[in-house]
């Protein structure tokens, strides 16, 4: 091989471990200060690179295959990471303590692993291994995707202002992760020989890195989970289920609630706030809008700003549209935006230079 696709392929096997080395470096570093979701990305992150250095010995070294210890390492990380995500996404959206899963995980890993070693990679324990991969990406992006959109909902019918709040990203990102992990698999399936002194593993490794980066960039970012929400979300009674009737006939009286008292613009509107102005249950508030209007909350409330943004903006030719933002209710101008665009299909100052032509 040439001397520059040497370097070119030694890159390739060291990238995605020294993107999971950098960090876990930072992790630990921030350990004692962070929130428990990020202490355990700091546990994937170890998983990580561990696994991303099993990945670079097996590719440098000269006649791969051996099945040694290398090999058992290799196979218990390839083979928690993905639950390990999914256990990540759990904390995030449910709150609940992933000692169990861990425990589980780590003990079909651990004896999928030496029966690798032990038995000098048997052609049925590689099957079963890659067979089991495979089910856990399969169930991990289900699962994950369920947990991560029931989070979201919940957030877009308490908050007016969702921002910093919803799970979006990490859901683009488990996506992101599924389509690498088919690759993954594919590569499972024919077989990691098949790369060792190719340039075609440049391909999974950088895609795989830069998914990794993103992964640990995002979760470093995290500071609202689930419980934070379920901090702020004070508990209610159970209620019978409200009729049709009901549910338009209280929806009447919040829009006349909004419309009148401009409770859309107070910064910060949660539901329990609209419930306490109706006099009535955060769950029947919460009903009687997705019901009815067939938005969330926050569309409901963010719909009205978004009129309120209109109005505004037809007062003079040339506003600064962070000031409308801010009087329109809005907590942020990247919401204002996303908001605008949502219910006009244009930019604030596209729609301005349309309508202030005609007014």
């Amino acid at each position: 091989m040439p001397a520059a696709q040497e370097y070119i392929y030694a890159a390739s096997t060291l990238l995605p471990f020294i993107v999971c080395l950098v960090w876990l470096a930072i992790y630990i570093c921030r350990f004692s200060r962070a929130t428990e979701p990020q202490r355990f990305l700091t546990l994937f992150a170890a998983v990580c690179t561990a696994l991303y250095f099993c990945h670079s010995w097996f590719f440098t070294a000269e006649t791969p295959g051996t099945y040694s210890w290398i090999d058992g390492l290799y196979y218990f990380c390839n083979l928690s990471v993905y639950p390990l995500f999914f256990l990540y996404i759990r904390m995030l959206t449910r709150d609940e303590s992933p000692l169990t899963g861990l425990i589980v995980v780590f003990s079909i890993a651990t004896g999928l692993a030496i029966a690798v070693v032990t038995a000098r990679g048997a052609s049925a324990i590689m099957l079963a291994i890659k067979l089991v991969f495979a089910l856990e990406v399969v169930l991990v992006l289900v699962f994950g995707l369920r947990d991560l959109a029931r989070f979201d909902r919940d957030i877009h019918n308490y908050y007016a202002d969702t921002e910093e709040k919803t799970l979006r990203r990490v859901s683009a990102l488990l996506i992101c992760f599924t389509a690498l992990s088919i690759i993954s698999s594919i590569a499972n399936v024919i077989g990691r020989e098949a790369f060792h002194q190719s340039l075609l593993l440049a391909i999974p490794s950088v895609a795989f890195s830069a998914m990794l980066f993103a992964l640990f960039y995002v979760g470093d970012g995290i500071r609202f989970y689930a419980r934070d929400f379920h901090r702020e979300v004070p508990a209610e009674a159970p209620a019978p289920e409200p009729s049709a009737q009901e549910d338009t006939a209280l929806e009447a009286r919040i829009s006349a609630l909004m419309d009148s008292d401009r409770l859309y613009l107070k910064p910060g509107l949660k539901i329990s706030d609209v419930a306490e102005a109706v006099g009535s249950n955060r769950t029947y508030v919460s009903a009687a809008i997705n019901r009815t209007s067939g938005m969330s909350f926050s569309d409901y409330v963010n719909r009205r700003r978004v009129e309120e943004a209109k109005r505004l903006l037809l007062l003079e030719q040339d506003p600064a549209i962070s000031e409308v933002a801010e009087k329109a209710g809005f907590a942020s101008f990247p919401s204002f935006y996303r908001a605008f665009v949502k219910f006009t299909k244009k930019s604030p100052s596209e729609w301005q230079r349309a309508h202030f032509r005609t007014k």
